[in-house]
């Protein structure tokens, strides 16, 4: 049983546990691991610069607790990455009263057992969604405290995992809609610390619920079929770009001088700066745009592409 008693799940943990480490450090649109994103652990050393991947070993070992949630990150640290990042938690009142809001907009506080399935298949999505407190609320992100009691927390994935726990009492059957739960919850965020411990989040919501209810946590197998569903639908991107963070670049064009009769004249270099980024042009940057996948259909697609319906 993975032990989730404290609020900082440890890599240390993860990295014992099969492959699910590695399946939560993943980036799906690349095929790589998630960049760091922030400056955060520059001073730790080159591979820890924002433009690099994440790498398993950078995270666990002698490095198990450099990854920590704001909440026990030390005051200094905080301030900084409100100034640098613009990094602001919402409180956990404030999450309520707007996941409140929303299921009293859409009438999904008047759900029913036959309805209950629309209800957990509704999509949602968390923008920057940092540790991801919108859609599961583990602890408060904005109190150094204890985690929360199951009836307590106020995600949007939290309400309909306990819509699962109520109208489901087979493992088979809680695990079919717990799935639905969680492909229908979508988040993004740029900072690749925050990503991971959304994605950890996530996933050990998932073992908390299921403990409650059936005693026991689910075997390692499934824990690594819901780290896949989290590892899409939990995303870094630059929200203002729809692509991966720092991805769109200069680009060069080198023409060949010609030769004359007086030799060969000097090459001609020109610099194209990404349009869409001089432009304000979302569907023109020469980033890596962010992919998800569509799991009625199993197609992944660039967000853009769903961004643009709406």
């Amino acid at each position: 049983m993975v032990p989730t008693s404290d609020i900082d799940i440890l890599e240390n943990t993860l990295r014992r546990r099969g492959d699910l480490l590695d399946m939560l450090l993943l980036d799906r649109t690349t095929g790589k691991n998630i960049l760091w994103g922030t400056d955060s652990y520059v001073g730790k050393g080159k591979e820890f610069a924002p433009d690099n991947n994440m790498k398993p070993e950078l995270v666990t070992g002698v490095y198990g607790k450099l990854i920590q949630p704001r909440a026990i990150k030390s005051r200094e640290d905080q301030l900084r990455r409100t100034k640098v990042k613009g990094e602001v938690f919402t409180p956990l009142t404030i999450v309520q009263k707007m996941n409140g809001f929303i299921d009293q907009l859409l009438g999904e506080n008047r759900v029913n057992a036959q309805t209950w399935q629309d209800y957990v298949g509704q999509l949602h999505l968390e923008i920057t969604c940092g540790e991801a407190p919108f859609i599961v609320t583990r602890y408060n992100p904005v109190a150094h405290g204890a985690l929360l009691k199951l009836e307590n927390r106020v995600g949007f994935l939290d309400r309909k995992l306990r819509m699962v726990s109520h109208y489901c009492s087979k493992p088979k059957e809680w695990l079919k809609w717990a799935k639905v739960a969680f492909q229908s919850s979508y988040g993004y965020e740029w900072q690749g610390d925050n990503l991971l411990i959304a994605r950890e989040n996530l996933l050990y919501s998932l073992i908390d619920y299921y403990v409650a209810k059936f005693g026991r946590s689910p075997s390692l197998a499934v824990q690594q079929e819901f780290a896949e569903v989290i590892s899409w639908n939990i995303f870094q991107m630059d929200g203002t770009k729809y692509v991966i963070p720092m991805s769109c670049h200069h680009e060069t064009h080198i023409t060949p001088g010609d030769l004359t009769l007086f030799g060969e004249l000097p090459a001609v270099i020109e610099s194209y700066e990404c349009e869409g980024c001089k432009f304000n042009r979302p569907a023109m940057h020469n980033g890596k745009y962010a992919k998800i996948i569509d799991w009625h259909t199993g197609r992944s697609l660039r967000f853009i592409e769903i961004s643009e319906q709406y």
